[in-house]
């Protein structure tokens, strides 16, 4: 793989990823990221400039919708009864008290939990935020997706007859899972937002590729044999994206 290339179209920040057996050119489009281009090494440059532009209303129209998701959902603040989303379900979250001397974060059917070591504790504590938190908050959310995932990997290795030879556990910017030439499985641990159709479609996928390293008629023949509803699942991963960004690592 060569060095990512950059520049600019249009307004838009474009970022080019070559791949050696490549056949076509794809876009990707992430709310506050560049566009990515997929293409092979050999593609030319004006090449991707024309399939840009044959592509550039439909990238206004998507980058504009990521604006109107972004005004709907703000940025969450750490804050009593401000709204999370766990394994597909909105947890509303509370802060409690805790004879504990660390902060740390538990869940339940209805709340997301925030522990507040008793020696912090204020008459504030109910009403301020504690953006400290996120630390702790993406901790449990990270021990929580690896505990899921692992278990959905080994359930679906077993009914593909499929197994990797290891599986790592990330916070990718633009990726829900990739699968090496080695057989290494990577999957994004954020998924733990969404619920538990769509983290087994991510994970199918990605088992697939230990077969077909493409995305063929094979490979998709092998999803849709075990996920029927795939396509489903897969557009609803893409209009719910953006639930994840609270758990991103501030700078």
């Amino acid at each position: 793989m060569g060095a990512k290339e950059t520049f600019l179209f249009a307004k838009w920040p474009v970022e080019i990823h070559r791949r050696a057996f490549r056949r076509s050119v794809s876009i990707y489009l992430y709310p506050n990221k560049p566009i990515k281009v997929v293409a092979a090494q050999t593609t030319q440059h004006k090449v991707i400039i024309d399939f840009l532009m044959s592509k550039k209303d439909w990238i206004e129209k998507n980058f504009a919708k990521f604006e109107e998701i972004a005004e709907k959902f703000p940025d969450k603040k750490i804050q009593a009864y401000e709204d999370f989303p766990f394994l597909g379900r909105t947890r509303k979250l509370k802060v409690v008290i805790t004879l504990h001397k660390k902060a740390f974060v538990s869940v339940t059917d209805e709340h997301l939990l925030l522990h507040i070591p008793r020696n912090e504790w204020s008459a504030n504590s109910l009403i301020q935020e504690h953006p400290t938190a996120l630390k702790e908050i993406r901790h449990f959310y990270k021990r929580e997706a690896v505990q899921l995932l692992d278990e959905r990997v080994r359930h679906w290795s077993a009914q593909m007859k499929l197994s990797p030879t290891q599986v790592k556990y990330r916070e990718q910017r633009t990726r829900w899972g990739s699968c090496s030439s080695r057989k290494v499985i990577n999957l994004n641990w954020r998924l733990i937002v969404f619920n538990q159709e769509i983290i087994d479609y991510v994970i199918v996928h990605e088992l697939a590729h230990l077969q077909h390293m493409d995305h063929s008629s094979r490979f998709w023949s092998l999803v849709e044999a075990h996920i029927e509803d795939y396509k489903a699942r897969m557009k609803a991963l893409k209009e719910s994206q953006y639930l994840v960004e609270f758990l991103s690592e501030k700078s």
